[in-house]
């Protein structure tokens, strides 16, 4: 089992997350500028304040559309009570980097195929300056944000799609789990609860066990740590930014660290926490060269074992062979990337599946 080590002060990790951060922005810019084709660019922005964090602060939500615009109630369109599915999606970079632009190719390929979708990506709060459980809460905030203004954007309750990579990943499969936790207590407090119901979950490489160190990760696909683009030193740095001890969830009745919890590691949760939680449809994507590789295997073919017994309807995604983490991320230019495009294309056709049956209200298709 892992166990967190000494780590830097907060000061010296944030002085390296401006380092990291800066490198990161600029792979980004490469492939959102100089990579052919030209990804979307947001049609909409605006700043969301975090009501569940114990610590304030503010969210950042970029809308995407296929037009570039994104139409309010009042104003004129050929259908205008048509609403539209949402995809919502949390960027990768540990906890710790990245920027909600930096998956517009991702969005594009979406917004190619499905021109009345809306794609909302999120700018959750990053480590070391908002470790565990800071994203993960200003993850669900969003989602019951977007749920509560549906009407205002014309956004179709019943088709609330999730979808993130690697760190994003493993927000896409927590943020259920917390939003359920967050609607029981609203019931609680309040009498009643937004009640929101997600469509479906695109899933690319994600972290889903903690419990193993990643030196335990390396050793389950060693030709991992041969490929990785991202080193010893850059792990580290995330785990050490997003683990703060005091904050780790603990083993019931102890001052044990517990990183099994499923807050951490959703691929360990209870089956019926998750058939609680999840929708229906799950899609998850795992790299042949990715140290995630067999935890992400692991998680998706425990999730398809439900298949047709009352829990799950499909669970799709596949493994891309000799793909290092974060292979669609890097800038392309006039080269193409071929198995970003494969895996993209499988998404979105799941994607398609989720959304094709339109549901009223966050209604949801029974299990079966």
């Amino acid at each position: 089992m892992a166990t967190p080590t000494p780590v830097p002060t907060r000061t010296d990790l944030a002085k390296k997350a401006s380092r990291y951060r800066l490198y990161a922005g600029i792979l980004s810019w490469l492939d959102r500028h100089l990579s052919w084709p030209l990804p979307t660019r947001p049609a909409f922005e605006l700043t969301i304040p975090s009501t569940i964090s114990k610590i304030p602060g503010h969210i950042q939500l970029y809308f995407f559309t296929a037009t570039g615009t994104l139409l309010s109630p009042g104003e004129d369109e050929e259908q205008p009570h048509t609403k539209r599915p949402v995809l919502i999606d949390f960027h990768g970079g540990g906890f710790a980097i990245g920027h909600p632009l930096d998956d517009a190719r991702w969005i594009g390929a979406v917004l190619h195929k499905h021109r009345d979708a809306v794609v909302v990506s999120v700018g959750y709060r990053l480590a070391p300056e908002h470790p565990f459980p800071i994203p993960i809460e200003d993850g669900a905030d969003a989602v019951i944000w977007l749920w509560e203004h549906a009407g205002q954007y014309r956004l179709d309750r019943g088709r609330f799609v999730l979808c993130g990579d690697s760190a994003g990943g493993n927000l896409c499969l927590t943020i259920p789990l917390r939003l359920r936790e967050e609607m029981i207590k609203r019931r609680e407090r309040q009498g009643k609860s937004p009640g929101i119901r997600l469509a479906g979950l695109i899933v690319f490489y994600p972290s889903t066990d903690w419990s193993r160190s990643r030196l335990e990760r390396d050793a389950t696909n060693p030709i991992a740590s041969k490929k990785s683009l991202i080193t010893p030193e850059v792990f580290k740095f995330f785990d050490d930014s997003y683990l703060v001890l005091e904050n780790l969830p603990k083993k019931d009745g102890t001052d044990e660290i517990n990183l099994s919890h499923p807050y951490l590691s959703p691929g360990l949760a209870p089956m019926g926490l998750i058939l609680a939680s999840y929708p229906s449809d799950v899609a998850i994507y795992t790299c042949g060269w990715d140290q995630l590789l067999v935890e992400g295997n692991q998680f998706r073919e425990r999730l398809r074992g439900f298949v047709g017994s009352g829990g799950m309807r499909s669970v799709g995604g596949m493994v891309i062979e000799d793909a290092v983490h974060g292979f669609d991320k890097r800038p392309s230019f006039f080269l193409g990337n071929g198995p970003r495009e494969k895996m993209y294309g499988d998404a979105v056709r799941q994607l398609e599946n989720m959304w094709k049956e339109r549901r009223v209200d966050g209604s949801v298709r029974s299990r079966s």
